[in-house]
């Protein structure tokens, strides 16, 4: 008989329990519920974005018919969906999960099911740039934000959280707007930027999500999902850990 000396690789592990995870969401009426409550609308969401940052995208970004919105990890597309609907524009959005997991409704948006690290292969041209909470995946973010900069009248607002997970760490200027990882990509490329600072809203949102989980930890039992209520649960327990502790911010780089 033969061994099986297949290596298990780590990277595929880690997307089908991904894909699991979000296929599962995504078909959750607690879930959608505690959207509901946590953010502010009712649309399936995974993002630290409170409704302060949501309506700032829906409502404060200038956008028109002519232009093409680039939502780099974009899910399931539901931010991505919103702002086309509510515009008119077209959409372009990228990421890796499962493409059965996307909005695939609206015409005018296209999904490719592929790698931010391979922006470049796809030959998009956006005027706008979405990234909610997606930079942290790019392992080339340097060569991710050169080749944004070099797409003529690409407007970029890009949505980063920065943690210490080390409570031993002793240099908290990671943590200060022009000191991030995105922020020191920007600088090292010449990019002029503007930061909004949303930290606050990400703390607020910590303790608000805490909340609205434990009041639906039956309702996701009830459904088959503890497992995720657990996970989800431990998560943002972290998170507010984090603020509570100083070593956690969030800021929205505006790059026009």
């Amino acid at each position: 008989m033969s061994e099986d000396l297949t290596i298990p690789d780590p990277a595929k592990n880690f997307k089908d329990e991904f894909d699991n995870r979000i296929g599962r969401l995504t078909k959750s009426k607690a879930y959608l519920d505690y959207c509901e409550e946590v953010y502010g609308y009712r649309i399936y969401l995974f993002n630290m974005m409170d409704q302060e940052q949501l309506d700032y995208l829906f409502h404060a970004i200038p956008l028109s018919t002519s232009d093409t919105i680039l939502d780099l990890g974009c899910g399931s597309g539901s931010i991505l969906s919103s702002l086309v609907e509510q515009y008119g524009c077209a959409g372009v959005g990228i990421d890796q999960i499962d493409p059965d997991f996307m909005q695939k409704s609206n015409k005018s948006i296209t999904f490719i099911n592929g790698d931010v690290d391979h922006i470049s292969d796809y030959q998009l041209k956006p005027t706008v740039t979405l990234s909610v909470d997606s930079l942290y995946f790019c392992k080339d973010l340097d060569a991710l934000v050169r080749y944004l900069c070099s797409l003529q009248n690409n407007r970029m607002y890009l949505f980063y959280s920065q943690y210490l997970f080390d409570e031993n760490e002793g240099d908290k200027s990671i943590l200060q707007k022009d000191h991030t990882r995105i922020a020191d990509v920007l600088k090292q490329n010449g990019v002029s930027y503007e930061a909004i600072d949303f930290s606050e809203n990400e703390r607020r949102l910590y303790e608000k999500s805490l909340i609205a989980l434990k009041k639906r930890e039956e309702a996701f039992t009830h459904e088959g999902n503890s497992d995720l209520f657990s996970s989800r649960y431990r998560e943002d327990l972290l998170g507010k850990q984090l603020y509570d502790t100083c070593r956690a911010c969030r800021f929205l780089y505006i790059v026009k």
